[in-house]
Parts: C-alpha cells; structure tokens; sequence
C-alpha cells in the first residue's frame, strides 16, 4: 500500500496512522516507537487518525527535521519493533554538488522509469554534500510528477548504489551511516580476476592463459608457446590500448588502433619488441594473455555482452545478452571502435545453422557462466549488482571469459541491438534490488 505525508500542527514527535493501516501492523496508539527513515532514527509518538487510509500525518517537528517532500508516496514497514518510512535509496554519482546541472543529471532518469514500483525518496548524492553528523545528504530528490530532480536536505538513504569509483574516505562515510548497505562500490582488474577465477575448477577452463606483462620473460614464453598474444591493460575498459603481438618467422608483428585505424608495428628482433614494450607502455599496469581465435563474421570479430543484474529478492539473473561485432579486421570488438551490435539470440541461432535446442543450450551455458563468475565475486566480498560480462566463443564453440565491468558497464548496448525493452529493464532492476536491500521489497534471505 502507498501512502502520502500530510503535516499535523496538533502535537510534536507525533506520527498518525489510520485505525486499520495500525491493526494491520500489528500496533497500538498512544505508545512510543522508533521511526526510521533512511539512516535517520528518532523515537515518537504513534496516534490514530480516522481519515483517508493512505495518509501518514506527521508533526511539524518532524516533518521539518526529516526534510520529507509531500509530493510522493511512501511505503511503510515494521521490523523489530521499529517503524520504517521510505524506501530512500541513494545514487551516488561522481563529482561535487556545484558541478550538477540539468544536463547533467538528465540521464540519471533512465533508472526511474519503474519508479511507480518503487516509491519513496530517489535521491542523487554526490560525496562533498554527505553530513556523517546529521545523517542527512544535500542533494537532489526525484519528483515523479514533474519528472525533475528537486534540490534539497534530505535524510540520508538507507542503501547507496555507487555510479563512481569511491575513496577510502566516502567509503568510511558509508560504513559510519549505512554498514555494507551500498553496492557496485568495488573495483577490481583482470588480473585479479584471472587470479580469483583460475583458483576455481568450474572456471578455469574458461580462462586464456595469462600472465603479468612486467615479467618480460613471461610474457616471451607465452609468445612462443602460443605464436600470438594479446597485451592488455590490467584496469582498461572498452577495449583500449590493447596490442596484439604475432611472431612470424624471424619478425614480430605488434597490431593496434591509433586514431581510430588499425596499424601495424613490424619489429626484426624480440629486443625491438622488448624495446618498443618498455618505452610504450608501463608494463606493470598490463597483462599479456593467450590469443583466443574468436569466431568471426565477414572478418569481424564477435563476443557477447552478458548483463547480470540483482532482482527484487537479491539474487542473480541474465536479463538478456547483446553481440558485438568488431570493426572489420580489428582486434577488438568495442561499439566504440567502430563495432555494431545484434541480440545474442538471432546470432546464436546463425552460429547453429537455426537449431533452436543447440542453440539454447549455449545460451543456458553462458547464462550459468555469467552467474557463477557473479557469485564468485560475492564470495571475495564485492557487494555487486549490476555487472556486465564480456565472453568470447572460439572455433570450436567453447566461451571464454573476456571481462567483467562492474564500475560503469554502457548498457546501451542494448539501444545499439535496438532492445529498447532490455535497456530499460536493465536500467530499473538496481532500484528494485535496493528497495529489497532497504527491507520494502519481501523478508532478505
């Protein structure tokens, strides 16, 4: 049930709920009882009101130090005694408060779209503006008729999705407010990935042979058992700075994109390339890694963008999957370099001649892939949410673990699939995880 604010000048520290609303909580008026709103608590009054059903009066006092905006609807809960208004989920969001313009916060409003399922206080946060004192952040909330982001000091959120890498110091804010309840707060690189992955028997299989870039001679036995590798940045995303390094007969091919285009470096001795490695790169932030012979379509190469989100109970699911072809005769195969993109589904069905069953299993197998590296990550204690995973399919049909974006994964690849429903699904399921995380959506397990 919803239900809306409206101030009461009667009484101080005074909450009014109507007469079933209190039966069906299982409470009594005329008795004290902790509220909790976001991170603010505070003990009041409970009192009957035989009005609308849907209305929550509340004392002026309150209203005014709980800084409640009169123009939503809320929810309500009992937990252990405890009475919870809300949900007031947080997004915060990179930069300071003065930086924020319309502009700006525009594209946060693609995570609302749903908002009539979640109700509460949607609120954008940027760390400058969190008061750990008060429990309040001033930012801006989201008016659902309006359609706009309300500037104002509200109760800080009980749970925080992070849109930005966090400092130790925002992350000891957090802590102080809400405990563990923010998510997607985690950064981790592929090495630490490989790491983690490759101690797992289930995963290991869908790893390429890896190894840090800074152990040159690594990097050359690799080179030789495999004829061709990949260097990639260690925290690189989209695809950048990535070089392909080929040994053909006594000479060494270094492949990657400069301004857009794909150019090739030919080197005649492994101490050119060594050379050439050292003065280009810094080799501590790289990892070298087997070639994979990704399949390819009219010379482009092809992975899937796996999305795995949180649902409304807290637990993983694959709302859909997105191909991404590469530029033609690149060695990446990045939307942003030049690519283009399909739904999985139409492409897996090329892949197996319009088999469907073959077809499917594929899919479950990716989809049960993408979940169990997810749950993976739980388990090194990363509270994640909204990740998307890039896997490769060589030859002979086998997945491969490319990489995992958890910091800031474009979804609009799905736009670029032209799945406007996918996007928009992908865009609401962390609200409806934090609304389960904040208590208002079923028991936590």
């Amino acid at each position: 049930m919803k239900f809306t604010i409206k101030i009461s000048d009667t009484s101080s520290e005074t909450i009014s709920l109507h007469t079933k609303v209190l039966d069906n909580l299982s409470l009594s008026a005329h008795r004290e009882i902790l509220i909790s709103i976001g991170a603010l608590k505070a003990t009041v009054t409970l009192a009957e009101h035989h009005e609308q059903e849907s209305i929550i009066f509340i004392s002026k006092d309150i209203f005014t130090t709980y800084s409640l905006p009169d123009f939503l609807e809320y929810e309500i809960r009992v937990k252990d005694d405890i009475l919870f208004v809300g949900p007031v989920i947080g997004l915060l969001i990179k930069g300071k408060k003065a930086e924020m313009n319309k502009q700006r916060m525009k594209i946060y409003k693609n995570y609302l779209h749903e908002y009539s399922y979640i109700n509460g206080l949607i609120l954008l946060l940027t760390s400058d503006e969190i008061n750990v004192k008060n429990k309040t952040i001033y930012g801006y909330v989201y008016h659902p008729i309006e359609e706009e982001w309300v500037e104002g000091n509200f109760p800080f959120p009980s749970v925080v999705f992070c849109r930005k890498a966090i400092k130790d110091t925002d992350r000891s804010k957090l802590n102080q407010l809400i405990g563990e309840e923010f998510f997607n707060s985690h950064v981790f690189n592929k090495w630490e990935m490989w790491e983690w992955f490759s101690a797992i028997e289930s995963l290991s299989n869908y790893l390429p042979e890896t190894v840090q870039a800074k152990n040159i001679s690594n990097v050359k036995q690799l080179l030789e058992k495999y004829e061709t590798i990949f260097i990639k940045p260690i925290s690189g995303m989209q695809g950048t700075g990535i070089y392909q390094l080929a040994k053909q007969k006594e000479e060494y091919h270094l492949k990657y994109r400069l301004n857009g285009r794909n150019t090739t470096a030919v080197l005649d001795s492994w101490q050119t390339v060594e050379h050439f490695l050292r003065d280009e790169l810094n080799l501590e932030k790289y990892i070298a890694q087997k070639r994979l012979t990704l399949l390819k379509n009219n010379n482009r190469v092809i992975d899937f963008r796996i999305i795995v989100l949180k649902d409304a109970n807290g637990s993983w699911f694959v709302p859909g999957m997105i191909t991404r072809f590469g530029a033609e005769e690149s060695i990446v195969s990045n939307i942003s370099s030049g690519g283009s993109a399909e739904k999985a589904w139409s492409t897996l069905m090329k892949i197996y001649n319009d088999d469907a069953k073959e077809a499917f299993k594929k899919y479950k197998e990716m989809e049960q892939l993408a979940i169990l590296c997810c749950a993976t990550l739980e388990l090194k204690g990363l509270h994640l949410a909204y990740v998307g995973m890039d896997v490769g399919m060589d030859d002979n049909k086998n997945l491969w673990v490319i990489e995992i974006n958890n910091r800031n994964p474009d979804m609009t690849i799905a736009l670029d699939a032209e799945d406007k429903q996918l996007y928009y699904r992908i865009k609401s399921a962390p609200l409806f995880y934090a609304k389960w995380l904040a208590g208002f959506g079923g028991e936590k397990r």
